[in-house]
């Protein structure tokens, strides 16, 4: 089945069975864009990683910053 014959058996649905398309359609890109290689942290979780490297590597830190 084509693209297109989906998006013709899509159309043809109650607006109701449409909805439930449009949630998996938007789930799907959700996990799309959630398994891309970016990875993001929150500002807590940056804070105690800062601290753990800054402490681990403070006499090279130093040395760079110099």
């Amino acid at each position: 089945m084509s693209a297109l014959e989906v998006i013709e058996q899509i159309k043809a649905l109650p607006p109701e069975e449409q909805a439930v398309v449009k949630d998996f359609v938007r789930e799907m890109e959700t996990k799309a864009s959630s398994s891309s290689d970016v990875r993001y942290m929150d500002d807590a979780t940056f804070a105690v990683a800062k601290e753990q490297v800054f402490s681990k590597h403070a006499e090279l830190l130093s040395r760079l910053a110099k």
